[in-house]
Parts: structure tokens; sequence; C-alpha cells
């Protein structure tokens, strides 16, 4: 097995691992639930997963991550609650202090419970549940991050393809900005929204030996949502439309622990989100949540003709200095 070689850009602060070709897998559960909250009438709408699976590539300055449900990972009473199907797309660019993210999430299939069949008439019901196999979430989003101390690393958080080997924290705004939607023909209402919140907090990595480090995060960001919110009277009548204009906050933390080796690497870490918003729409986000990711990976020589092709498309960088 050829021997890794360190990146001669590499600092006292961290390695570089831009020799190797990163694969890693992921689990997370990080799969929300809604809240219609009507006048005569709430119930929670619900996935039949909450756990996801996701294949990452990373490679230099960029990762790209799949993600997905597979059938072990769906609910043993699909038969009473419906499938959930999921599908996600995960694009980090790295570039000196900047972390550039752009990831599309879609979920369909969802199922309600505790519900007043009375007025739910239209949707198919299945013993003490209400599937809704045609409910559809989609969320684009992307997330511009700077960093001010250069001696922590970014990379050896998101992907992995450097290695933190001394204790460093930053200063780290960022802008967080994307479109959301929930749709359904067989429901009453639908909603959409284009939402931006500007962030901004401190995260630290320590290291505690050679092969083991932990990490902690907090920011705090206020933004807007311009929210659509469509309503479907009746096969006679036109939809209505409202509009309405919420004002976000919110609180991130994130806690995680890590192991690193030349080639083998993984580790664990829980992410919280505290969320405040005038939400005048029926349909509801959590205003406070939490979830875990777990991650293994091994660090590979690439192959020539991959490593090439990056060397490629690195000479056509136009912010290069020649």
């Amino acid at each position: 097995m050829a021997q890794l070689e360190e990146d001669s850009t590499s600092n006292s602060y961290f390695t570089k691992m831009n020799n190797t070709l990163n694969l890693r897998l992921d689990l997370d559960n990080d799969v929300r639930s809604y809240v219609y909250d009507a006048p005569n009438e709430s119930y929670s709408i619900k996935p039949n997963t909450n756990l996801r699976l996701a294949v990452a590539i990373n490679y230099r300055f960029l990762s790209l991550k799949v993600g997905f449900s597979p059938k072990f990972l769906q609910g043993a009473d699909s038969d009473l609650k419906g499938k959930t199907n999921i599908f996600r797309l995960s694009l980090d660019i790295f570039y000196k202090d900047f972390l550039q993210n752009f990831e599309f999430n879609k979920i369909k299939g969802y199922y309600i419970e505790a519900f007043d069949e009375s007025n739910l008439n239209l949707i198919e019901i299945n013993n003490d549940y209400i599937i809704l196999p045609d409910l559809k979430t989609l969320n684009i989003t992307g997330t511009t991050l700077y960093r001010f101390n250069e001696n922590y690393s970014f990379k050896a958080v998101v992907n992995q393809n450097e290695i933190q080997t001394k204790s460093a924290g930053s200063f780290i705004p960022s802008l967080y900005y994307g479109y959301f939607e929930i749709t359904d023909e067989t429901t009453p209402q639908d909603i959409k929204s284009f939402f931006t919140i500007l962030n901004a907090g401190y995260y630290y990595t320590f290291v505690i030996n050679k092969n083991w480090y932990s990490n902690l995060g907090l920011s705090g960001g206020l933004g807007v949502e311009f929210n659509k919110l469509i309503t479907r009277v009746g096969d006679d009548l036109p939809d209505v439309t409202s509009r309405h204009t919420n004002l976000v906050g919110n609180i991130s933390t994130q806690i995680g622990l890590g192991y690193n080796s030349k080639r083998f690497y993984g580790g664990t870490a829980l992410v919280g989100n505290a969320t405040n918003r005038d939400e005048q729409s029926v349909i509801q986000f959590d205003s406070v949540r939490g979830y875990f990711k777990i991650f293994v990976g091994y660090r590979f020589d690439p192959p020539k003709s991959f490593e090439k092709g990056m060397d490629w498309l690195e000479s056509k960088n136009p912010f290069k200095k020649n």
C-alpha cells in the first residue's frame, strides 16, 4: 500500500490530506416532522422513518454527498403508515477562508395520527393513521461561511480532508438562504417559502491527543421568510392565495467527538436548533429540535486519472494567482 503524503502547504495547526481520495458513510436522523394547527383541529404530519444514510466522496476542495433512506431503515409498519422516500444531494466547495454549501432535499410520503375522520374524508385512511403518499417537501438551500482564523480548519470538521493537529477556533459569520415548499394536491393547503438568515458564531476544535478530538460550536442568527400559502377551497372555486412575512431568530449548537488516523476516521455529533418565528401558516415547523449524526470513513490513494482531472480543474480557477 502506498504511503500517504502530507501536503506541503500544511501548517502546525492542521495537516492537509490533498493527496487522498476520501470516502465516508454518514447516518443521521435529521428528518423533520410538521404540525397542522387549524382553529378546530391540530395534528402532526410525520415521515415513516427518521433515519437517513449518505455516501460522501471528498477530494481536495470538493465534497459531494448523496443521501437516501434504504429499505432496511424504513419502519416495519409501512403497510399502516405508508412509505417514505428520501433523496439528498449536497455539494461543498472550499476556497481559502470560504466554505460554500449547496443542498437539495426531497422527501415524499408522510402519515397523520390522532385525527378526526369527519374532517379528513378525502385522504386514504388506514386503521389509526391517515396516509399521505403524495405529500412532498422540497428544500433547496445554500450556505456561505467565512472563517477569520486561518489556523482553524473547516475541512477537518466538515469533510475530514484535513486533520486538526493543534487546538484552534474561529469566529464564523454565515449567510443561509433558500427555498422550501410542502405540496400535495390531495390536501387543502400548500406552502412555499423563500428565506434568508444571517448567522454569526464561534467554533472550536479541541485536539485531545494524536488521534482524538472534540469540537464545539454556538451561533445565533436573524432573518426573514417570505411565505405563500395556497388554499384549495373546492373543485368549482379558485384557489385562495395569501402571502405573509415572518421574522426569524435562531440559535444553533453542536458538540462532536471524533477519531483520526492517516487512513481511517470516524465520529459523532449532536446538533440542536431553537427557532423563534411569528408563524401565520396552519403548517408549522418545529421550534426546538435536535438530531445526531454518525460517520465513518477511509482515505484512499486516488487514481492517477482522477488526480490529473482535478489538477486540470484547479488550473481553471479564475481566482488563482499565476
